[in-house]
């Protein structure tokens, strides 16, 4: 078997993929996984990823290889995936701290291979945005994706792409991502099966990943229509969604947001390049999220609100709202309140109530 460093590409959901992926890939044995701990403003909040200063109980194994283990934590609080998932599997996680820019990141990467031993690097996305040219109209994340990409490629290491639920993250057309799979000659390489998720399925009762989530739930057999983040976006799980793709990780950098932040070396001039190109970078939106929840009201009762939403919902033939659909409905976007919303649903609504969706009828 070869020894794989596998690269989870956008944060704390993806970690949860990308340990998935090194279980069913039977011709790799998993060195580690490496993932930024970029999580949803309701486990996390603060905007952007996090980088080493941020967390105690880390363990720098050598010079920018951290481990983060069940122990780790937030100095700020919060509830990061990585010392979840750690605590669920026996896999070492390490973190990709972004600080400074893809230069720093090829580092952290290529000592993170050597320490471990790994004969090559496999780079997991669920979605696919990480394949976009980068002029998409609804593209909205691009900056995890691109710039680890960009450091992977540049660290020179043999490096393979999977992309995982193409489409799932709502952030490009059926049309331009068949076209760019097409373009790119993806190849399907096997289709998830829901024992396995088995081993991670307790997160999906906390945490608010949309891409991965939905990935379970079309690994369950969930098949049918859901409304997702801020209400903008509709995603339907058909027989597709469970498949995972191999991609030309060199042709997806040489065409992409990624090959113009190859000589980054800081996080600022990471958003610059992005910035340029998009107008605004996700950290930007996340920011202007975290001022608009800090500025509402305290929650009322939440189930009436709900109850007609959902109604709604069913009336457009939507089937399913994702669980941190429901929580922006509630205004139940901090820590304690989404969890507090959790506990009421599973209580009051048990029969709609199926983690990590939400059946609106």
């Amino acid at each position: 078997m070869v020894r794989t460093l596998v690269i989870a590409a956008g944060g704390g959901g993806d970690a949860i993929t990308a340990a998935m992926v090194g279980r069913k890939l039977g011709e790799i044995e998993v060195a580690a996984i490496m993932s930024y701990s970029w999580d949803r403003l309701m486990l996390d909040p603060a905007p952007g990823p996090r980088n080493v200063a941020d967390f105690v109980g880390i363990v720098e194994l050598a010079s920018g290889v951290y481990e983060i283990s069940a122990e780790s934590g937030l100095r700020s609080g919060g509830r990061p995936t990585l010392p979840a998932l750690a605590g669920l599997l026996p896999y070492r996680f390490l973190l990709l701290d972004p600080l400074a820019g893809a230069v720093g990141l090829s580092v952290q990467i290529s000592s993170a291979a050597r320490l471990f031993r790994a004969d090559e690097v496999l780079l997991v996305d669920v979605g696919g945005d990480i394949i976009a040219v980068g002029t998409e109209a609804s593209l909205r994340t691009p900056l995890a994706d691109s710039l680890v990409l960009a450091a992977a490629v540049r660290s020179g290491l043999p490096l393979r792409l999977l992309v995982a639920g193409v489409g799932l993250d709502g952030e490009l057309t059926e049309g331009e991502l068949a076209a760019r799979l097409a373009d790119l000659g993806a190849t399907p390489r096997f289709t998830f099966a829901a024992k396995d998720f088995d081993s991670v399925r307790p997160l999906f009762e906390w945490h608010p990943s949309e891409a991965n989530g939905l990935l379970a739930a079309a690994a369950d057999g969930v098949r049918g229509k859901v409304e997702t983040r801020q209400g903008h976006t509709t995603v339907t799980l058909t027989d597709a969604a469970p498949i995972v793709h191999e991609v030309d990780s060199a042709a997806v950098c040489a065409n992409s947001l990624a090959a113009h932040l190859a000589e980054t070396a800081t996080l600022e001039a990471v958003e610059e390049v992005i910035r340029s190109y998009r107008g605004s970078s996700e950290i930007d939106f996340e920011r202007g999220r975290l001022a608009e929840v800090a500025a509402r009201p305290a929650p009322g009762d939440a189930l009436p609100v709900i109850d007609r939403y959902s109604d709604r919902a069913r009336g457009a033939r939507i089937d399913y709202l994702t669980l941190r659909r429901v929580a922006e409905i509630a205004e139940a976007m901090d820590p304690i309140s989404g969890q507090r919303l959790r506990t009421l649903l599973a209580e009051a609504r048990p029969a709609q109530y199926r983690p990590p969706l939400y059946r609106t009828g």
